[in-house]
């Protein structure tokens, strides 16, 4: 903080008797959000129940759950989206002031609990507690796994599968949960309802259900996910299924941009940099927000927003310690009394290119996955100087799907004239391995490529000269679409559930994405973090996704977008575990 005062001291001396800028309240709140940019909401660490949300600011923490931060604390977000009975069988602890009391006895069907974990930090803190499966358990035992906390990893939180299995969770396997501190750490398990008549009376495990090949459990969600639920998801339409998505899906890294940006990176990356769609795919998502720039004449992705005239305080560019964002703003134009922000400003991502590598390797080592990529926002960088309503031209939208048609898997089997993607069936979307047998269950990838834009001169992008080819336009995609426009986490997620309730009353409804981000105020744009802003949601993600009356098997979203895309599988184990619980099953192959 002393730093931070120097800074506020040296600014003032540049700035009296010139009128406040409008951006800011002050230049104190200015330097504020650039040296502690404004948190989203955190769940309440103290008292989860005390706020009907569940949700509170970390500014407004009382003492008593500030000093819990200095303890290894966080909650275990149990999900259990099966028809069987989970039980505590038991469990001990030492040195854990929160452990023993905190699981319940039971966790019902359907249901989700938050149990509180606390420990010491000590290095010898730990802690066990087992629960069984009723249904899947044997009269020699089984159907049991273990929540383990270890402090001197840690802390750690891992789950031991001791007689249990799942998909890709053999018995005696263990599986880290990411530690939150203060916040949630989900473990997910998903079977369809109907497994409860597959099992007999529940004294013992019936040989028609396998656990290992129909049960899912998140963390471990399977790479190709899709493909180990083919046989239950095969006769389910697109609009009846939920898909994992990032939005702005290439701004994992930055490879140019303006110069403001490039001073400040964070402002305009909404994945962290190891995130790429590569990876991406892996982690379990689905749908990509893609929207493609040429820069220095090449193909990118890009995040650009237009700024008309937002004045910034007087002196910024003269206060020591900003760095290159104080350079930046020093060259902006305004006169010396102030500057001004305006046209665009953004930055580049991935290039296309190496979408397109990594979407090929992905689809070749994962045969029977659904990517669906939509392309918007197009802009050339190289022209569009300071005209607000630029886009690609026709041409260049058809240079763009030139490049993409290297893409390998693409939807070129689809040929009806308009089709509404969203009633064709899996087992449509994906063909078959061998078109010989159509009806087996051995499918091949596909990748969809949705254009959503208009050209230059304000027409719908035209698609004729690719007919055929995999791409289609937005208009064969019945989906409701519509963000909260919000950085305050509890009016995002009520503004969410509110259009989910609205425009989704019935399976067979239009798609529903849920944007399950938050934006950046005009008055932090510069200076915050959407990585920041998207791990503060997905946190809550869970928790409120898997609520009680939320969710049921005609109202569930189709897809959930989200920033801050985690590499472990933890949003997408989240979204995937849908389809087993929520969604329509269909007759076995």
């Amino acid at each position: 903080m002393i730093i931070f005062k120097t800074l506020v001291t040296a600014l003032a001396l540049t700035t009296s008797n010139v009128q406040a800028a409008p951006l800011f309240d002050s230049v104190t709140t200015f330097l504020t959000h650039l040296t502690n940019p404004p948190s989203a909401q955190h769940l309440d660490i103290s008292t989860p129940g005390s706020d009907p949300t569940g949700l509170n600011t970390l500014s407004t923490l009382s003492s008593s759950a500030k000093a819990a931060l200095q303890k290894n604390q966080a909650y275990l977000l149990l999900i259990n989206a099966t028809p069987f009975t989970l039980r505590k069988t038991g469990g001990h602890s030492y040195q854990m002031p929160v452990w023993d009391n905190s699981f319940p006895d039971v966790v019902q069907p359907g249901s989700s609990v938050r149990v509180k974990i606390e420990a010491k930090t000590h290095k010898d803190d730990a802690a066990e507690m087992s629960y069984v499966v009723d249904e899947l358990k044997s009269e020699g035992g089984g159907g049991e796994v273990e929540f383990q906390y270890r402090g001197r990893d840690g802390p750690v939180l891992q789950v031991e599968w001791k007689s249990l299995a799942a998909m890709n969770n053999p018995v005696g396997s263990v599986r880290r949960l990411d530690w939150h501190q203060g916040n949630n750490m989900p473990f997910v398990l998903s079977a369809a309802p109907s497994a409860m008549s597959q099992v007999s009376g529940g004294s013992g495990a019936n040989a028609k259900f396998d656990p290992a090949q129909e049960l899912m459990a998140s963390p471990g969600l399977p790479t190709g996910w899709m493909k180990q639920a083919y046989g239950r998801m095969h006769c389910l339409k697109l609009r009846e299924i939920s898909l994992p998505g990032t939005h702005n899906s290439g701004m994992s890294l930055l490879t140019g941009g303006t110069p403001l940006v490039k001073a400040r990176p964070e402002s305009v990356q909404c994945h962290s940099s190891q995130m790429t769609v590569g990876k991406q795919l892996e982690a379990g998502a689905r749908w990509f927000d893609v929207r493609p720039v040429i820069a220095g004449g090449k193909w990118a992705t890009g995040h650009y927003t237009f700024f008309d005239g937002i004045k910034l305080p007087s002196g910024l560019d003269k206060v020591p310690g900003l760095g290159d964002l104080a350079k930046e703003i020093g060259k902006l134009g305004g006169g010396d009394k102030e500057k001004v922000l305006d046209g665009w400003q953004g930055g580049n991502g991935q290039l296309v290119a190496d979408i397109v590598r990594e979407v090929n390797e992905f689809t070749e080592k994962n045969p029977g996955e659904l990517v669906v990529i939509n392309l918007s926002h197009g802009l050339n960088t190289d022209t569009f100087s300071g005209n607000p309503k630029a886009h690609l031209t026709q041409q260049e939208w058809e240079n763009l799907m030139t490049q993409l048609l290297a893409v390998k898997n693409r939807a070129t089997h689809i040929t009806t004239p308009n089709t509404d993607l969203t009633y064709l069936k899996l087992s449509d979307l994906l063909p078959p391995s061998d078109p010989s047998k159509p009806n087996d269950a051995s499918r091949a990838a596909t990748v969809l490529f949705v254009v959503d834009d208009i050209t230059s001169d304000n027409k719908h992008v035209d698609l004729s000269k690719f007919a055929n080819q995999g791409f289609f336009f937005r208009g064969q995609l019945a989906i409701f679409d519509s963000y909260a426009n919000t950085n305050n986490l509890n009016n995002m997620i009520t503004d969410q559930f509110s259009k989910l309730q609205t425009h989704r009353t019935k399976a067979d409804d239009a798609m529903f994405l849920l944007s399950w981000t938050l934006t950046q105020p005009v008055e932090t744009m510069i200076t915050g973090s959407i990585v920041k802003y998207g791990v503060d949601a997905n946190r809550a993600l869970g928790e409120k996704l898997w609520a009680q009356g939320e969710m049921n098997g005609q109202r569930y979203p189709n897809v959930v977008s989200v920033d801050a895309f985690d590499g472990d599988g933890e949003v997408a184990g989240l979204v995937a575990g849908i389809n087993w619980w929520l969604a329509g099953e269909c007759p076995a192959l």
